[in-house]
């Protein structure tokens, strides 16, 4: 799953994906400057709460859907 956001013409990408195993979940968020973070979890339960908190972060720094 990709998301995209904008934010004062800037784009930040977001990503969802299995990890390389097919056993757990990477999150990959992409910033403007075209450095990234990357997080393992193992469950989906997990990846679910992160994925919320990350959705609320990104809303609070001023990121919107685009």
């Amino acid at each position: 799953m990709i998301w995209f956001f904008e934010r004062e013409g800037e784009r930040l990408k977001c990503e969802i994906s299995r990890d390389e195993t097919g056993s757990g979940y990477r999150v990959i968020v992409r910033q403007p400057d075209g450095t990234q973070n990357v997080e393992q979890l193992d469950a989906a339960t997990d990846l679910i709460e992160r994925a919320v908190r990350l959705l609320r972060e990104l809303r609070d720094d001023g990121w919107r859907v685009g």
